[in-house]
């Protein structure tokens, strides 16, 4: 892994591994998040990140993780965030409250505003690629690929006839 910071996409968490320990040495996993001093682990992520406007300079990042995520819609107790850490690197897991676990019922699930404006173009052209959405929105046709999972996976999307020659359908 060296020196950078690793960020795995799952359809149902976020994973965020960076270099470098917890400044005392100490696991994470082995702490009470509650009593951990707010000091910044990884000055240079945190810079960066303050930069881009993403987090305050301070090392409030765990608890305010843990309080963002309880403040979730659909939060539950099992969608906790995780936190690990070895000498030589730290790992956040955020899990996916939105939409993940409603089984479908489209009046709770919540989509993000990258899902609606895939609806959108879906709905002006039922033939639209992948590909053509990726360039439209601007990101990878794998995250359009995930999007799309989860909004068929929740009913909302569905695939008529072939890949190569088929269209959409918005059910909802």
């Amino acid at each position: 892994m060296g020196g950078e910071v690793h960020l795995d996409i799952y359809d149902d968490r976020l994973s965020v591994t960076s270099p470098g320990g917890m400044y005392n040495g100490m696991l994470i996993q082995d702490l009470d998040i509650a009593d951990i001093s707010s000091e910044r682990r990884n000055p240079i992520l945190a810079n960066v990140m303050a930069q881009l406007d993403y987090m305050e300079k301070r090392g409030s990042g765990l608890t305010r993780i843990c309080n963002e995520t309880k403040a979730l819609d659909g939060y539950k107790d099992e969608l906790k965030p995780i936190f690990k850490s070895t000498p030589s690197q730290f790992q956040t897991i955020i899990f996916a409250a939105i939409g993940m676990q409603n089984d479908g019922d489209m009046s709770e699930t919540k989509l993000t505003e990258r899902q609606r404006r895939i609806l959108d173009l879906i709905k002006a052209s039922p033939t639209i690629s992948g590909r053509r959405m990726s360039e439209i929105l601007s990101v990878s046709q794998r995250t359009i690929e995930r999007d799309i999972s989860a909004l068929q996976k929740n009913e909302i999307l569905r695939r008529k006839g072939k890949d190569n020659d088929g269209e959409w359908i918005v059910i909802g």
